[in-house]
């Protein structure tokens, strides 16, 4: 019997001092052998691991594994649309919006041996321009703290609480037109799955299979009004707020002023263009979950 070709591409920064020889050592141990046929390889700089993936697909690997946060899903991810290989993921990061939204297990001894008895689903993929996301991605206040806090040295939800409180007070609503009307927002998201990640439902109607994006714009809260949109966001109730607006569609266009600074998975880009286009492209990924 042949053996499964599987790639673990490991980010050995994600997840903390040495995790990663944690989770290697937990595949040599848990991972079928009668199955598969491992290898491990590291990510070197930004980018690395879409190198990586590239070449994994080249050589007809089928399943691929991603060892880190949503921006290491995202890059492996990306060289595996619309191509036979498989999405696996080992949740390592802050959010782990991906693999919660396909109910892979936290714990790495636990995602690892759900390897061993393989589930395929195959999901949509949105993109923000040309720039794929598998969870979310949008403008404003969120596209702000997730800059903020790429510059600093900590990691982990707490760090992200204490910016986006910080950055709060001196946030001014973003002036851009949607669906040819005039907005001042506090953020604009486009959801391909229901979360950010850490439980948070930015877009809590939408499905990560269902050919459609959907839209939640949030309009700019006091700090009191905040405090309720935070408790309705990790209840997955925040369309309930009056300050919400939903909307679900194949494409949406967004402009302003100057060049956006957008997020998508997480991670945060300045972009050489005012106008920004979000489409789907169906059922072109596979995934293991």
């Amino acid at each position: 019997m042949n053996k499964q070709a599987i790639w673990f591409i490991v980010n050995p920064i994600s997840g903390g001092k040495n995790a990663h020889q944690t989770i290697v050592k937990l595949i040599d141990n848990q991972l079928d052998k009668k199955i598969y046929q491992p290898v491990v390889r590291y990510t070197e700089y930004a980018g690395h691991a879409t190198k990586i993936a590239a070449e994994g697909v080249e050589n007809g690997v089928e399943i691929i594994v991603a060892i880190g946060g949503d921006g290491t899903v995202n890059e492996v991810g990306k060289a595996l649309i619309h191509t036979k290989t498989s999405l696996g993921i080992i949740p390592t990061g802050s959010g782990n919006g991906l693999a919660r939204e396909l109910g892979i297990p936290m714990k790495a001894a636990d995602a690892i041996a759900s390897l061993n008895t393989p589930i395929t689903k195959i999901i949509d993929v949105c993109k923000v321009n040309d720039i794929p996301f598998f969870c979310t991605a949008g403008v404003g206040f969120d596209a702000h703290c997730a800059e903020v806090f790429s510059r600093k040295k900590g990691r982990g939800m707490l760090n992200y609480v204490k910016v986006g409180f910080n950055e709060f007070w001196k946030y001014k609503p973003l002036r851009c037109v949607f669906a040819a009307e005039n907005y001042e927002v506090f953020s604009v998201t486009f959801g391909n799955a229901s979360q950010f990640g850490n439980n948070a439902y930015i877009t809590p109607t939408a499905k990560i299979d269902d050919g459609l994006i959907d839209c939640t714009i949030v309009h700019q809260p006091s700090a009191f009004q905040a405090m309720d949109l935070i408790s309705k966001l990790f209840n997955g109730n925040i369309l309930s707020s009056n300050l919400t607006e939903n909307y679900q569609g194949t494409k949406f266009k967004l402009s302003c002023e100057d060049n956006f600074l957008i997020h998508y998975d997480g991670e945060p880009m300045r972009l050489s263009t005012n106008e920004l286009t979000i489409s789907i492209l169906e059922k072109c990924l596979k995934v293991m979950i």
